[in-house]
């Protein structure tokens, strides 16, 4: 799924900030983003038109001037409302550890960091708190001025929806052999993986255990294998490992394979965000 040559994005990652912050400025119309998920929160603002999208299997419209709220491991997919019209928006990715220890300053208390379940917020303060957030972490060469731009933008973020839950989130609620499972491909995603490595894992016969992860994590085994290989492949490339290395050490076949998994669930190729990382 090619990006178009109208859809504009730049994603990338600032080594600098906590965890090493990863950025998105996108203005998209052609481009769909098909179901993903992230290892981070994703925290968006959206600036101009309506972008139509579904999180953990509830329908939505992020419109300008609203704050999306995407907690990390929750699969989501998106694409433009109106495909004439497009939308704008820039979006941060936060580990959970640096939300924590803002919260913890913020909301004090104990558990987890939970914003709910209201994936969309109508915030037009918040909005722009978190648009020029972002104009300046992505202009400025000034370390501090990037990290306090950061601490002020996800602090306000927090004091306005966040809260501390016992529990933490339902998706942590998974059954124990399909948790297994995850945890077993999280450890060995760069090696020849089958679904029956890995139902074996979790203790059930191969199409039982195909049927029960979709259903319990909206993505298919080799779908949720591929993110996690993506992901780790983001690392490996903001850190100057080339791209034909890098798809060999995350389990992929070659470096195509690694550019069309990439480009079809970023819109952006390896190189382009191996060069904007920092």
């Amino acid at each position: 799924m090619k990006a178009q040559r109208r859809d504009r994005m730049k994603l990338w990652r600032d080594t600098g900030l906590p965890d090493g912050l990863e950025l998105l400025r996108a203005s998209c119309f052609d481009y769909s983003y098909p179901a993903h998920f992230h290892d981070e929160f994703v925290i968006a603002a959206f600036s101009r038109g309506a972008q139509r999208h579904r999180v953990l299997r509830r329908n939505g419209v992020a419109m300008a001037g609203t704050v999306m709220i995407i907690h990390p491991g929750e699969v989501h997919a998106a694409e433009a409302a109106a495909r004439d019209h497009g939308w704008d928006y820039c979006a941060f990715y936060p580990s959970s550890g640096f939300l924590e220890t803002i919260a913890d300053d913020v909301l004090g208390g104990h558990g987890p960091l939970d914003f709910g379940n209201d994936v969309i917020r109508h915030d037009v303060d918040a909005t722009r708190l978190l648009l020029r957030a972002h104009a300046v972490i992505s202009n400025t060469p000034d370390r501090i001025e990037k990290e306090c731009a950061a601490y002020d933008a996800f602090g306000s973020i927090i004091a306005r929806y966040g809260q501390r839950t016992r529990q933490g989130r339902s998706l942590r609620l998974v059954r124990a052999d399909i948790r297994q499972s995850m945890e077993y491909l999280e450890a060995h995603y760069w090696e020849p993986v089958t679904v029956g490595d890995v139902a074996a894992v979790a203790g059930l016969s191969d199409y039982h255990f195909m049927r029960l992860f979709r259903a319990t994590t909206g993505l298919s085994v080799h779908r949720y294998l591929t993110q996690i290989r993506l992901n780790q492949a983001k690392s490996l490339l903001s850190r100057g490992i080339c791209a034909a290395e890098t798809a060999v050490s995350v389990g992929l076949f070659d470096q195509s394979h690694l550019i069309r998994h990439f480009r079809r669930h970023y819109g952006v190729t390896p190189s382009d965000y191996a060069k904007a990382c920092c």
